[in-house]
């Protein structure tokens, strides 16, 4: 199949704090964190003791919201850790009351959106970062994710128990069943809530994700029928294109990317990518049909050379037919090697590898087979292995293709040949 990228199939943007999760170590405080936590671990570690915030039973008595360098550093380093229970205790020291650092406000919203799925708590951050450091450098960033977090909660979070539903049900979708996930995401749509759209939309491109793509189609139908004018709507035209691009119906994907609007340059940039992609994908499809013609034809005749040869044998000497050839024996413990070799080493090329391996002994074995025949009768070759020649060249290059079609090999390795290995 043609997997298309982002860009050619118009997977859409995820809810900012949502489905998107960036790492902890690009936010604003990156480097600050890296300096103090490396000061404030050295001078636990000078006593044998390990790093401890303010809020730990264990640390030194501090005002809540204490922003001296050892307290700022550990909590910091708190809220980047995969531990839960720690983020926990972190997010609680840093929301109480008192003169809190804007980095380490910021970098607790951000937890809150991404390791706890709280939206609420995660506005309610970002405003006291707009509130009491209007002037920080984060306060900007503050700003535009507490008004996308706000549409999501309402003004005054009245749905904020709906987004925290859609952010846990994005944020461990693919550990769940997949019938629980289609139902909280449907119920999420279907709800009255600012949020629905975005659910619709997410669950669409989830279900496309994970292949049931008759199932995605038709909420992204369904997101353009309901919400016509919301954005949600263009990105759900542009999954569905993607949608029919990625099912291989060229005719249909052509015609939905055709409709999409293109007022705007980057409106025309994804037009054109679908449009690229579908008339790509038809390419390859025509290149994969005629492959599969050309390895029909390659047995089909090798076959044919070795009934041909067998039937004009006298019948003591047919036996010869039966017996692994000497380009057998010479190319099978080579083809077993190199698959083995790949299945341990690299398991993404392996399907493609023992596909084409296992075509190339079978048609060396009936060519083999078929001019044994015909010189343990004396009869002439040159002419009939010059065939064969072609017809085994023919159908390994077709193996080749299919291989790399199927196992969507085929970009890979066009850009390893152009930019080599690394």
């Amino acid at each position: 199949m043609v997997r298309s990228t982002p860009s050619a199939t118009g997977a859409s943007a995820a809810p900012p704090g949502l489905a998107r999760r960036e790492p902890m170590g690009r936010r604003p405080a990156a480097l600050a964190v890296i300096a103090l936590v490396t000061a404030a671990s050295g001078s636990h570690a000078a006593h044998g003791e390990p790093p401890r915030f303010a809020g730990d039973a264990t640390a030194p008595r501090e005002a809540p919201g204490s922003t001296g360098p050892e307290a700022r550093a550990a909590l910091l380093e708190a809220l980047s850790s995969e531990d839960r229970g720690r983020i926990e205790r972190a997010v609680a020291v840093v929301a109480a009351p008192g003169d809190a650092d804007p980095d380490v406000l910021f970098a607790a919203a951000r937890a809150c959106e991404d390791r706890l799925d709280d939206p609420a708590r995660a506005v309610a951050l970002y405003d006291r970062i707009t509130g009491e450091h209007p002037s920080a450098r984060v306060a900007a960033a503050a700003t535009r994710r507490a008004a996308a977090l706000r549409a999501l909660t309402g003004p005054h979070g009245e749905t904020a128990v709906l987004a925290r539903d859609l952010a846990q049900l994005i944020a461990r979708a693919d550990a769940a069943p997949a019938d629980e996930v289609i139902r909280r995401g449907d119920a999420l749509a279907a709800a009255a809530w600012p949020g629905a759209p975005r659910a619709g939309l997410w669950l669409a491109d989830w279900l496309r994700r994970s292949g049931r793509l008759a199932e995605a189609r038709a909420r992204y139908a369904a997101i353009v029928s309901r919400w016509p004018a919301a954005p949600e709507a263009r990105e759900a035209r542009r999954g569905e294109a993607g949608c029919a691009i990625d099912a291989r119906d060229w005719p249909r994907a052509e015609a939905l990317a055709g409709q999409l609007p293109a007022a705007e340059p980057a409106d025309r940039i994804v037009r054109d990518d679908l449009l690229a992609a579908a008339a790509r994908g038809r390419r390859l499809a025509r290149w994969y049909l005629a492959a599969r013609l050309a390895i029909a034809g390659a047995l089909a005749a090798l076959l044919a050379s070795l009934a041909e040869a067998i039937l004009r044998s006298p019948p003591g000497t047919r036996r010869a037919a039966l017996r692994p050839p000497i380009e057998v024996a010479y190319l099978a413990p080579v083809a077993a090697v190199l698959v083995g070799v790949a299945f341990t080493a690299h398991r993404l090329i392996a399907p493609a590898v023992a596909m084409i391996s296992a075509g190339g002994v079978a048609l060396t074995w009936l060519s083999g087979s078929a001019l044994e025949q015909l010189r343990a009768t004396g009869r002439p070759r040159r002419l009939r292995a010059a065939g064969h020649v072609l017809a085994c060249l023919a159908g390994v290059a077709a193996l080749a293709y299919i291989a790399l079609v199927r196992d969507n090999l085929l970009d890979a390795l066009i850009e390893t040949v152009r930019f080599g290995p690394e």
